[in-house]
């Protein structure tokens, strides 16, 4: 079998099919379509930062974390909480920004119509249209899981933009290998499909924070409290340790007892010289006074005198203080000091003076001069008086710094205790100060490892739609129908057991088929009809004519399965074709010219045998002989072998069943030796071009499909002289 051949004549055979049923398809969808709405497609990138993240220590991260982690975030883009919040969101930017007879950047004023005729009055009662956030809070507490509430219907219904079958239709995909993630969604909304895709990338982002920081986040935030607390108790403790500092006056404890101590041996030491300077005044003065006896008692009983020697006392005791209590640097610029040493030499001077005048021998009962023992009487008595002023006031700085170290004994104890616990306070602080450090060195490694989403290329607002695919449609509807077309008939092509073409027909039958005939069924050519039918006829004569005999009448015998398939109406155009010819044809009809019920018949050897020819009747050089159908009458298989041409005719409409294979076989194998064919008809007038060519009307529409199912492509009439 030509394949070629074959599959250019079945695209002829079924080329109305084609036509009519694609252009008839295309024309619905084309017309249907242009009701769909429109859609607009908002895209946006984000750079995830993973595949060349390294860690803080240098190692690069491996290629399953780095896929683990692109899964993790297309699978949290389209997680159902995400979708949630989104969903909320966008309702609360549609019932804050929407206008209602104004296509605004957030919402068409169409679609929030529609929105506000759905939208219960309580719900747009949470509605403020100054602030976004405070909608988006109250339709968030507003949102319970009720069948009842508006926001939880809105989200699990199948409601455009909100629903989260809507928003199932966002893409989140990696490009190829790469660190970008394209997110993509279309809708029939320009602002809320922008508002929808920026919605999404801020949820994915804090969702994404949130899963890889939350643990991280949460130690963090333990060691921030427990430093604050270990900062805040070590804070007390040093106010405690200042307060009792200030409390008791010591400002270096260390130090200060130190300094006392110190201060103590030097006092000790001044003292005892002290003591030995007054001692010795004390012996002077007594010796001298048992040798000037009167005068030494005139001298003390002065009372100016005395008053000097006071004076003397008193300022000796205060420089002494003044030296004691002071630093090397206040006492170098001390003018009190200054003063007081010089009322003291004025003083000592003024007790010379009065000495002096006092002064009325110069030799004492022993003979002994006066003025030398006076000077060193009056000194004596002078270095006892500071002596003695000077005890007084070491004895008193020796019972201050003794009172000092009472007060300083305990304090001692209490400051290294306070010590002690600012020292484990600040052990503690420093702990958790390692443990804060240690947490955010572990953040900052997670986050160098796994860079942030940054938003490369941000949604933008589509300016316009996406023609909503109307010509795709259309395509699809013409591609679909034709396909679907071809495929329906292909698959009628290789199961149908009609007979309708020679190919098929010789395929059922196992019989060659001679010819095909049109018949009276075709309508579209009924004015051609006849002309067709003797064309046809005229063919299947000429293929027979080479079983003609000249020297007797040639046998043609006509079988058929069934009744009805056209046997007398062939007969009678192969009888009028032949006698253009100028042969006789006798048409020998059953039930006509012979019984089918007689013995003879069924019996029979030969045709003679229950037909014979009138004497009346002229030899006839063809005999047609018309047997009953097989299915129903005996046909005598003897009679058949002899006749040189056997057709069996077929109506071409028929359905060719198992019983007809049945029927056929025993009659093949009886004429094994003598000619046996299949004729068609009521065939379809293109099967009968297959035998004949073109058939009028000879129009050229009808010329070149005729040629295109004969492979003639590049074929042409032209005339020849």
């Amino acid at each position: 079998m030509d394949i070629g051949k074959f599959i250019a004549q079945f695209f002829y055979r079924i080329r109305y099919s084609m036509v009519w049923g694609t252009m008839v398809v295309t024309a619905l969808v084309v017309y249907f379509t242009q009701f769909l709405p429109f859609s607009y497609t908002v895209g946006s990138t984000i750079y995830a930062g993973v595949t060349n993240a390294t860690s803080i220590d240098g190692t690069i991260i491996n290629s399953s974390a780095v896929n683990s982690t692109f899964e993790n975030l297309v699978n949290l883009a389209k997680s159902r909480s995400t979708l949630e919040r989104t969903s909320v969101r966008l309702l609360a930017i549609a019932l804050t920004y929407g206008e209602e007879w104004k296509d605004n950047p957030y919402i068409q004023a169409k679609h929030y119509r529609q929105l506000l005729q759905s939208t219960p009055r309580e719900v747009l009662a949470l509605v403020s249209r100054d602030s976004l956030e405070y909608t988006f809070e109250q339709l968030q507490k507003y949102r319970k899981e009720d069948g009842n509430n508006f926001v939880y219907r809105m989200f699990n219904l199948d409601t455009p933009f909100f629903s989260a079958k809507a928003l199932n239709g966002i893409t989140v995909k990696r490009a190829g290998n790469s660190d970008i993630l394209n997110i993509t969604y279309t809708s029939a909304d320009p602002g809320i499909t922008q508002k929808t895709v920026e919605i999404i990338i801020k949820e994915l982002k804090d969702a994404y924070e949130i899963l890889r920081f939350k643990s991280t986040n949460d130690v963090i935030a333990y060691y921030e409290e427990q430093v604050r607390l270990a900062k805040e108790a070590l804070n007390d403790l040093e106010d405690d340790l200042m307060h009792y500092n200030i409390s008791e006056q010591v400002i270096n404890y260390v130090e200060e007892t130190k300094a006392l101590a110190v201060t103590r041996y030097q006092v000790e030491d001044r003292l005892e010289q002290v003591r030995r300077t007054y001692e010795s005044a004390v012996a002077a003065r007594k010796q001298l006074e048992e040798s000037m006896d009167i005068r030494s008692k005139i001298m003390r009983d002065n009372t100016n005198f005395l008053n000097q020697l006071n004076r003397i006392s008193t300022l000796n005791e205060e420089i002494m203080v003044q030296e004691i209590f002071t630093s090397d640097k206040t006492r170098a610029n001390n003018e009190k000091l200054k003063r007081d040493k010089e009322a003291l030499k004025k003083a000592e001077e003024n007790v010379s003076l009065i000495s002096d005048n006092l002064n009325q021998m110069n030799f004492t009962k022993e003979g002994v001069g006066l003025d030398g023992m006076t000077s060193e009487w009056l000194q004596s008595v002078i270095n006892e008086i500071k002596s003695a002023a000077e005890m007084k006031v070491l004895n008193e700085r020796m019972l201050d710094i003794l009172r000092q170290f009472a007060h300083m004994s305990p304090i001692g104890t209490q400051v290294s205790r306070k010590e002690r616990a600012i020292g484990i306070a600040e052990d503690n602080y420093r702990t958790q100060i390692n443990g804060l450090s240690a947490a955010q060195l572990r953040r900052k490694n997670i986050e160098m490892s796994t860079s942030n989403l940054q938003t490369v290329a941000p949604p933008s607002y589509p300016l316009t739609d996406n023609g909503r695919q109307r010509s795709l449609y259309v395509i699809i509807a013409f591609i679909g129908s034709l396909v679907f077309i071809i495929a329906f008939h292909l698959l009628i092509e290789l199961m149908d057991r009609t007979l309708r073409d020679p190919i098929r027909s010789k395929r059922l039958t196992g019989l060659p088929v001679v010819a095909a005939f049109n018949g009276t069924s075709n309508l579209k050519f009924r004015g051609y009809l006849k002309a067709c039918n003797r064309t046809a006829a005229a063919y299947c004569c000429r293929n027979l004519n080479q079983y003609i005999h000249p020297e007797r009448p040639t046998v043609i015998n006509l079988l058929s399965m069934e009744e009805g398939e056209g046997k007398s109406f062939l007969a009678r155009y192969f009888a009028q074709y032949w006698a253009t010819e100028g042969l006789r044809v006798r048409i020998v009809s059953h039930n006509v010219d012979y019984p089918v019920t007689d013995p003879a018949y069924i019996q029979a050897q030969q045709l003679s045998d229950f037909w014979t020819l009138n004497e009346a009747e002229q030899q006839p050089d063809i005999i047609l002989v018309e047997y009953p159908a097989a299915h129903t009458a005996t046909i005598p298989l003897v009679v058949l072998q002899k006749a040189d041409a056997n057709l069996l005719i077929a109506n071409a409409e028929r359905l060719w069943r198992d019983s007809d294979d049945a029927t056929l076989e025993p009659i093949k194998r009886a004429l094994a030796d003598t000619p046996l064919y299949l004729y068609l008809n009521n065939a379809n007038r293109d099967v009968v071009e297959s035998f004949t060519g073109e058939l009028p009307p000879h129009t050229p529409i009808h010329s070149l499909f005729s040629r295109l199912a004969q492979l003639g492509l590049t074929s042409r009439k032209v005339s020849i002289r």
